[in-house]
Formats: C-alpha cells, structure tokens, sequence
C-alpha cells in the first residue's frame, strides 16, 4: 500500500491536515519534512530574494 502522504507536507500520517509556516530564515520542523521541506523552504526564500531585488530596483531608479 502506498503512502499518499508522503508528498504533502500540509498532511500528516495520521490523516489531518495543518498548516506549516514557512519562512525564508527556514526551520527544524522543514527539515524535519527532507526533501519535501527542502523544495517550500527554497521556493519561500526565492520569493523573498525576487522581492527584496524588485525593492532594490524601485529605490534605486
């Protein structure tokens, strides 16, 4: 039988869904995730660098 949670980290084993806040600075409960943790916590902080750039750029011209 598969594990159909093993992919979805907003999805425990038991079955009940919750949310994890994921930040750019990352966490130990990321990590916790592996390679599923990994991919949210570098797709957050590439947003946040895109955004900070497009910061950068506005202030300076």
């Amino acid at each position: 039988m598969e594990d159909k949670n093993k992919n979805n980290p907003e999805q425990s084993k038991d079955g009940q869904k919750g949310a994890f806040e994921v930040t750019p600075l990352g966490s130990l409960g990321l990590l916790a995730l592996g390679a599923v943790g990994l991919k949210a916590w570098r797709q957050k902080r590439a947003e946040v660098m895109a955004q900070q750039q497009a910061n950068n750029e506005k202030k300076n011209g």
